[in-house]
């Protein structure tokens, strides 16, 4: 093993008496080891020396801590996600030597020379094709021509409609003139009258035949191009799916046994989420298993400024991205012990939940923080089993809607199929009256107002979710300070649109109130509890037709 690798900084352990990790950190859902947390403040501190802090561009860095087998020392290898830092962040940062990336754009470049030139002609043959055909103008050209054939065509059919009116009436004038003995003149008028209805069917035909040859004239310059343009387009995909196959057969992944397999492998057919692989705990493992550290825990955190779509906390720590990591991981980790998923542990085992009003058709419950509304993927106890438990005789599929499981308060069940329709739709047609109470970590400006940004879901980091205008769904909400106290701000909330996460996004991002709620273990820092309490309903009932309103104040 290498004693002098630039990547493996000593932790500073004096005057510090810790035990060691027995077990590595489960990397979706962790608190820090108290020593890896020394590692983790290490590096920051040479980020802060070589300037970098919350006001410079953003990052998700991690440290690994690692203990070197034969001589026992503890240290750290350090890593940022993906596969470089801009130029400013890699200037500032020189002196920090962070762990390699399991994909070496250097070497694949060279490897796969003869396809990527080959993938840039295509592309650019495509730009060519479409710039100096200006296939955009001719299929505009083609698109008017019909539209102009129409319209001739019509005219001219809307005149012969008119020209047939009046022949019908000299028609029977000719024959009146028949009834005088006017036979010579009648017939005369007649055939002049075939002749020219005869004459305007040919004109039709002509014009139609005259139409139909421009459109076709023009339309085979359009095929010729679309049929040429779609023989690159194909030629492009097909070496592009190579390329990506290529790419994920170039990132390689080793465990303990130093078993190497490729994202290619790993992910058995599955497309690649973006930033798979460039994620920091798969190229520390790597990184560890190649020189033969032990690694022993794991912390994440941000550093620096957010990006405009997705909600960070300067310093805050963070779990690694299970979307883009679990198979990698699955693999490196193999054959060493983690510590106990949380994510398994039903946090509401030891709890219950207050009835605050029930009839013969609906239930009203209070529900406590961390305490599931239905069955989760690992834990079946919840609002939902425990009612259906409590009315075995009930119909339908009692729940309406959910608050998330970090979420206390009013949650209303229905006990039959057809109340449970009947509210459903007054929350679809937003007729119900909800009002939320937040505590905020923070003092914020102004007394009330409406915040109005569209979600979406975060698709490479489940089940956080994004900002998106372009993509995302509408979501308003109406916002009240309650009071200020002791730098805390508590808040009511209205909530016009009930998107997945919608209060706790539009309080943290700084285009909402830019202070998260207290607790907000996604979107601002993990405390005790979540302080988020859905404290008052108002609806109609599904029988009585009568407004009734619940209100459970917050415990915070």
């Amino acid at each position: 093993m290498p004693t002098n690798l630039a990547q493996y900084t000593p932790l500073q352990l004096e005057n510090v008496d810790l035990a060691l990790p027995n077990r590595f950190t489960f990397p979706y859902y962790y608190t820090p080891h108290p020593t890896c947390k020394l590692a983790m403040q290490q590096l920051q501190q040479s980020l802060i020396d070589n300037g970098v802090n919350e006001t410079s561009q953003g990052k998700l860095y991690a440290v690994l801590l690692v203990q070197n087998p034969i001589t026992q020392e503890i240290g750290y290898l350090s890593a940022f996600s993906g596969l470089q830092l801009d130029p400013i962040l890699a200037s500032q940062l020189k002196s920090i030597d962070f762990v390699p990336p399991a994909f070496d754009s250097e070497q694949f470049k060279p490897q796969n020379s003869v396809n990527l030139a080959r993938q840039s002609r295509l592309a650019d043959d495509i730009e060519k094709l479409q710039k100096s055909h200006n296939l955009d103008a001719l299929e505009s050209d083609l698109e008017t021509l019909k539209a102009e054939s129409t319209q001739a065509i019509g005219a001219f059919q809307l005149a012969m409609a008119e020209n047939k009116a009046q022949r019908t009436v000299l028609r029977e004038q000719a024959n009146q003139e028949k009834t005088f003995g006017n036979l010579e003149s009648a017939a005369s008028l007649l055939k002049k009258l075939g002749h020219q209805s005869s004459q305007e069917k040919r004109d039709l035909k002509a014009l139609r035949i005259e139409w139909k040859q421009k459109i076709t004239e023009r339309q085979l310059q359009v095929d010729a191009i679309e049929s040429e343009l779609k023989n690159r387009k194909q030629d492009y995909q097909a070496i592009s799916a190579e390329l990506e196959a290529q790419r994920l057969n170039h990132y390689r992944f080793i465990n303990q046994a130093t078993e190497s397999k490729s994202l290619l492998d790993l992910l058995e057919g599955k497309d690649a989420l973006e930033g798979s692989g460039d994620c920091c705990l798969p190229k520390l493992l790597n990184f560890a298993f190649e020189y033969g550290f032990k690694p022993l825990a794991l912390s994440e955190f941000w550093w620096g400024l957010p990006p405009a779509d997705v909600i960070r906390q300067h310093g805050n720590l963070y779990p690694v991205c299970q979307s883009k990591s679990f198979e990698i991981l699955d693999h490196q980790l193999n054959g060493i012990e983690l510590e106990d998923n949380p994510l398994i542990v039903n946090p509401a085992s030891s709890k219950s939940f207050d009835i605050v009003y029930e009839d013969n058709e609906i239930v009203v419950v209070n529900k406590p923080e961390e305490f599931l509304s239905v069955p989760g993927k690992f834990i079946e106890d919840s609002v939902y089993t425990r009612i259906k438990a409590r009315y075995p005789n009930a119909t339908g599929p009692l729940i309406i809607h959910r608050l998330d499981m970090s979420t206390s308060g009013l949650l209303i069940l229905a006990l039959t199929a057809a109340s449970n329709k009947h509210i459903q739709k007054q929350f679809i047609d937003r007729t119900v009256e909800k009002r939320y109470t937040a505590l905020l970590d923070d003092e914020i400006e102004g007394r009330s107002g409406d915040i109005s940004l569209p979600l979406r879901g975060d698709i490479t980091d489940r089940p956080r979710q994004l900002v998106c205008h372009e993509h995302g769904r509408n979501a308003e909400t109406h916002w009240e300070v309650v009071s200020t106290k002791n730098g805390k701000t508590k808040v009511h909330l209205y909530p016009k649109t009930g998107r997945t996460h919608q209060l706790r996004v539009h309080c943290a991002h700084p285009f909402g109130l830019g202070v998260p709620i207290r607790g907000d273990d996604l979107y601002g820092y993990k405390r005790d509890r979540l302080h988020l309490h859905a404290g008052y309903l108002k609806l109609i009932h599904p029988v009585t037709g009568e407004w009734i309103e619940f209100e459970v104040p917050s415990e915070f």
